[in-house]
C-alpha cells in the first residue's frame, strides 16, 4: 500500500576518496526512511552525481551539477578524507562550491572530516594542505564533525540526522494533500526492476539494441530480454509504460534516460524492495571463493564457519561495500579448522559431511545475516588434499 509523503532531497558532496563514507550516508538515509517514513509522511532522497546526473555538453561540469542537483537540494552532506577535490572556475573544488553555494542560499549543510588511519605515503600533500585550510575556515563558520572510523561516522551521522529532523521546521511540514498530489502509478515487478537498474546504472540510462539476434534491453550491465519474441514484446511494453509515466525519456531510438521523477520513484522502490541474495561457490579447491549476488547494495561484515548444528568454529572479518556482486576469497586454513573440528555427522570413511557458513552484512544500516548449508568434501589436487565446499542457496529477505 502506497502513502503520501513529503520528499527532502539530501545531496552528498565529497571528493572521490571517500566512497565508503558516501555509501554509509546513503544507507543511513534509507534506514531513517525504513523506520520513520510512514509515520512522519517524509522520505529522504539521497542525491549523488553518480546516480542523478547524465552526460551533457555545453557548460562546465560543475555548472551542470549545480543546475541539475544542487539547486533543488534541501540538505547537503559534505564528507572529506585527505583530498579537497578538483578546482572549479570559482572555487577551490567542486565539493566546496556545492557546500558554499548551498549555505549561501540559507540551507543546511552537515560537514564531516575523516580521521580514519591511512598510509601516509598515499597522501597528496597539496590536496591535504588545501583541505586543512578549508577546515580551518570552517571553524569560524559553524560546527562540523570528525570521525575516527567508518562505524563512528555511521553512528554519529544517524544521531545527527535524527536531531535535525526533529526540529520544528521538519516536524511541521505541510501535510501532503491527496487531492493535490496523486499517488504514484502502480508498477509491475518488471517495471520496478528495470527502473531500479536504470537508477544504479552509471549513466542513468536504458539501452535498447535490435539486430539479427533480436532485441536487447540493458541497464546497469544487465540484459533483461530472454531469447524469445514473447520476452522482447513484454519488455517493449515495460519501456513504453515507464516512458508514459514520465520515468524514462527517450533520447534516441536506442537510448532512454531516467528523468528526475524516475530517480525519485526508483529511490522509493529501493527503500522498500525486498532483498534477493544468492550464494554459491566458485574456483578450484585450492582457491575457492564465495560468490555473492544481491539485488540491493549491502555491506559485508563477517563470515562465520559453523558446524551443521550451528556451533561456531572460526570467522573471517570483512568490510566490503557491495554494489550487487562480490567474490569473497575463502581461507583454506579456516576451512581446515572447520573440517578438523568435532563433527558427529561426518562420514567415517573420508570425514566428509555437512556444515554451514553464516554471512553477516548490513542492509540500509540494519545488521542482517543468512546461513548457507554446505557439504565439506575432501579432494586431491596435485597430490595435496584440499577441502572443497559445496552448496548454493537463494534467500529472500
Amino acid at each position: 500500500m502506497g502513502f503520501l509523503a513529503n520528499v527532502l532531497k539530501v545531496m552528498i558532496a565529497s571528493p572521490g576518496d571517500v566512497a565508503v563514507e558516501r555509501e554509509i550516508v546513503t544507507e543511513e538515509l534509507y534506514r531513517w526512511n525504513n523506520a520513520n517514513a510512514v509515520l512522519r509522511e517524509l522520505i529522504l532522497q539521497p542525491v549523488k552525481w553518480e546516480t542523478h546526473s547524465s552526460p551533457q555538453m555545453g557548460a562546465h561540469p560543475q555548472t551542470i551539477l549545480n543546475e541539475r542537483l544542487l539547486l533543488d537540494a534541501d540538505i547537503v552532506v559534505g564528507i572529506f578524507g585527505t583530498r579537497i577535490g578538483t578546482a572549479t572556475t570559482d572555487f577551490i573544488s567542486g565539493s566546496v562550491e556545492e557546500i558554499k553555494r548551498h549555505v549561501a542560499a540559507g540551507k543546511l549543510a552537515m560537514l564531516y572530516f575523516s580521521h580514519v588511519p591511512i598510509d601516509p605515503n598515499s597522501i597528496d600533500q597539496k590536496q591535504w594542505s588545501a583541505l586543512q585550510a578549508f577546515k580551518e575556515e570552517c571553524r569560524t563558520g559553524g560546527l562540523y564533525a570528525e570521525y575516527a572510523s567508518h562505524e563512528q561516522l555511521r553512528t554519529d551521522f544517524g544521531h545527527h540526522l535524527t536531531i535535525e529532523l526533529n526540529r520544528p521546521k521538519y516536524l511541521w511540514l505541510t501535510r501532503p494533500d491527496a487531492m493535490v498530489e496523486p499517488q504514484d502509478p502502480e508498477l509491475s515487478d518488471d517495471e520496478k526492476r528495470l527502473l531500479m537498474a536504470a537508477a544504479s546504472d552509471r549513466n542513468g540510462q536504458v539501452l535498447t539494441v535490435s539486430d539479427m539476434g533480436g532485441l536487447s534491453v540493458c541497464a546497469n550491465d544487465e540484459n533483461f530480454v530472454e531469447d524469445s519474441p514473447r520476452s522482447a514484446a513484454a519488455w517493449k511494453r515495460v519501456l513504453k509504460r515507464l516512458a508514459e509515466f514520465g520515468y524514462l525519456h527517450q533520447v534516441s531510438e536506442e537510448i532512454y534516460e531516467l528523468t528526475e521523477e524516475g530517480f525519485s520513484r526508483a529511490d522509493k522502490e529501493t527503500a522498500i524492495a525486498p532483498l534477493e541474495m544468492s550464494l554459491s561457490f566458485a574456483g578450484t579447491p585450492d582457491k575457492q571463493t564465495l560468490s555473492v549476488d544481491a539485488s540491493r547494495p549491502i555491506t559485508l561484515k563477517q563470515l562465520d564457519f559453523l558446524t551443521s548444528s550451528g556451533a561456531h568454529i572460526t570467522s573471517t572479518d570483512l568490510d566490503v561495500p557491495l554494489g550487487t556482486k562480490a567474490m569473497i576469497p575463502l581461507d583454506p586454513k579456516k576451512i581446515g579448522e572447520l573440517f578438523a573440528s568435532p563433527r558427529p555427522d561426518k562420514n567415517a570413511y573420508d570425514l566428509a559431511g555437512p556444515a554451514a557458513l553464516r554471512l553477516v552484512f548490513t542492509l540500509s544500516g540494519r545488521r542482517t545475516e543468512v546461513v548457507l548449508p554446505i557439504v565439506l568434501q575432501p579432494k586431491i589436487v596435485s597430490n595435496t588434499q584440499w577441502i572443497q565446499l559445496v552448496g548454493a542457496k537463494t534467500f529472500m529477505l
